[in-house]
């Protein structure tokens, strides 16, 4: 092993994975200190960051004492910014080990020097080379079909030894401990040797799950089904000896179901992706994506609360308080009030308020949530030219997040709250569909009660959130979506009024 130049970089710390030199991973960084040490190698002119891991994933906040000593220099290849997380994709370069952590706050800055390895051109470690490919081809053959095709691929193909390894090694998706032994592996021997063992278990592993799946190919219900396999799963460790000291990873999200008080189809769904986690090994980017889907369900509020009831005199009060003049809005606005507190269950229309910028049309919105005990969220869709801004991005892609309605929702922790629709005349269109179009279905009281979003992928009832909407001018809106809306205008304020 030997040691070449050393730098200053930001540190993000993986609670859960390792990443190996020419791999890339995309990542939900979450943790303060870690966005931040995100936010400031994107900063920078190379985008460079070094990415660690800490074998104790308990750790908040962990010190140069609680990360392992080798880590993995990156570039940051693309970054996007999600509610309260940032999605990043990252890039392995080479090796590095960490001397000193030389700052902690506001996030981790850290000394590194960069590692090589020697090639180690000797008969014994190509035959162990060889073996290790060997191996992986017999691997393969006890994999899903696309991993299979992959795996081969890559043994037959000349590559990097080292490189070939570390893709292997993802592949197959090794769990961390075994992962940060590659990655701090002080020659290609042995390197070779530590991939030979891993690859001989995971094909024990492997060949055992079939040999039960061949005794147990019976029909069962789904309910047997899913018992039975995690018989197999039991079976399987202790055949390998590893029950003991094991804590389930996907215990916590399990007991944040629960408590969410899910519908069933969706409660079905979620405990399905629950089975589906556990089977993912957690250096896998399939289980950072399913655990993120499951903390978002988790989070929505599924649970409709009764609002409080709608008092005519306290919401004049709180419009006077908050508002001077414009008595034919605050009229208008009682009105529709009233029809509500006739009739809740009925579909009132949509108020749009119309007026030139800064009129109080978003202080009336947040007047009329305070009128009625509602939480309030704003939603600027000025500018907005893609259809999956509002209905959220499929999960295949990668760094797909849900939709600005959904967001506001779970930000609001409340299906009654109050969302305004901020400068609805300024949607675009773009090449990637209609957001005006995409608004009748979320407005129309018809058809929202089920509405889904792409990335969540479930019924959710909208009919009980307040919307309102805010524009300029009326020119731009298409008909369609004026139709739904109630046009309430606001004039400009003259000198003297200013005044």
């Amino acid at each position: 092993m030997t040691a070449t130049s050393s730098s200053e970089l930001p540190v993000l710390v993986l609670r859960d994975g390792v990443l190996l030199p020419r791999m890339l991973m995309p990542l939900a960084v979450g943790r303060p200190g870690s966005m931040h040490a995100v936010e400031a190698a994107a900063a920078s002119e190379q985008k460079t960051i070094v990415v660690a891991s800490q074998p104790d994933p308990t750790i908040d906040e962990p010190e140069l004492a609680d990360l392992y000593p080798f880590a993995t220099r990156a570039v940051i290849k693309r970054l996007d910014h999600a509610e309260d997380l940032v999605q990043v994709i990252v890039q392995g370069i080479d090796r590095v080990r960490i001397q000193a952590v030389v700052q902690a706050k506001p996030h981790l800055m850290a000394r590194v020097e960069v590692v090589t390895d020697p090639k180690d051109a000797t008969p014994e470690a190509d035959a162990l080379h060889r073996a290790v490919l060997d191996v992986t081809r017999e691997v393969a053959t006890l994999m899903p079909a696309e991993t299979q095709a992959v795996l081969r691929r890559v043994a037959d193909e000349a590559h990097d030894p080292v490189a070939q390894c570390y893709l292997i090694a993802s592949l197959v998706g090794l769990d961390p401990d075994k992962t940060r032994a590659l990655l701090g592996a002080s020659t290609n021997l042995d390197l070779y040797s530590l991939m030979l063992a891993d690859l001989r278990h995971e094909a024990s592993v492997l060949r055992i799950r079939a040999q039960i799946a061949n005794r147990t190919a019976t029909a069962l219900t789904e309910d047997q089904r899913r018992a039975l396999l995690r018989q197999q799963l039991r079976t399987i460790q202790a055949e390998l000896g590893e029950t003991e000291g094991e804590v389930e990873p996907s215990e916590d999200l399990r007991q944040k179901i629960t408590a969410a008080g899910l519908p069933a189809p969706v409660l079905a769904e979620a405990e399905r992706e629950l089975e589906r986690l556990k089977r993912l090994p957690q250096a896998s980017p399939d289980h950072n994506l399913a655990r993120s889907w499951l903390e978002l369900i988790a989070a929505m509020p599924w649970q409709a609360s009764e609002p409080p009831p709608i008092l005519l005199k306290d919401a004049r009060d709180v419009l006077d308080a908050d508002h001077d003049g414009v008595e034919e809005v605050k009229t208008r606005i009682l009105e529709h009030l009233a029809v509500m507190q006739l009739n809740p269950t009925a579909h009132a229309p949509i108020l749009c308020f119309v007026g030139p910028p800064g009129v109080g049309k978003t202080s009336l919105g947040r007047s009329i949530a305070r009128a009625l005990g509602r939480t309030f969220e704003r939603l600027s869709l000025g500018g907005v030219h893609d259809e999956a801004e509002l209905r959220g991005h499929r999960r295949t892609y990668v760094g797909a997040m849900p939709g600005r309605i959904v967001q506001a929702v779970r930000r609001a922790k409340s299906r009654n709250c109050v969302l305004m629709l901020d400068e609805v005349d300024k949607l675009g269109q773009g090449v990637h569909g209609d957001p005006a179009a995409a608004l009748l279905e979320i407005l129309d009281p018809a058809q929202n009660a089920e509405f889904r979003d792409n990335y969540l992928e479930l019924p959710f009832d909208l009919s009980r959130v307040f919307f309102l909407t805010t524009a300029n001018t009326l020119d731009t809106i298409p008909r369609p979506l004026l139709d739904r809306m109630e046009t309430i205008r606001i004039a400009g304020y003259t000198d003297a009024e200013k005044a």
